[in-house]
């Protein structure tokens, strides 16, 4: 069975616009940098199991504390 090269792009340009909706999503409750965040796990779509990995540790990180007024 031959994998096409344009249809694995297409895979890991999809992954990278999921993750980076998720990841911005989560970072914004849990870091001071959601841009940061959201960069390093896109580029991470790369290599998909790493991708998955950092959205894992993302999901499972502390939320940052509600200023109190």
């Amino acid at each position: 069975m031959n994998i096409s090269t344009t249809l694995a792009g297409y895979f890991i340009l999809l992954l990278m616009v999921i993750v980076g909706f998720v990841a911005y999503r989560l970072a914004r409750r849990k870091s001071d940098h959601p841009a940061l965040i959201t960069t390093l796990c896109v580029l991470l779509c790369l290599f998909p199991p790493m991708a998955v990995l950092a959205l894992l540790i993302l999901a499972l990180w502390r939320d940052k504390p509600v200023p109190q007024p």
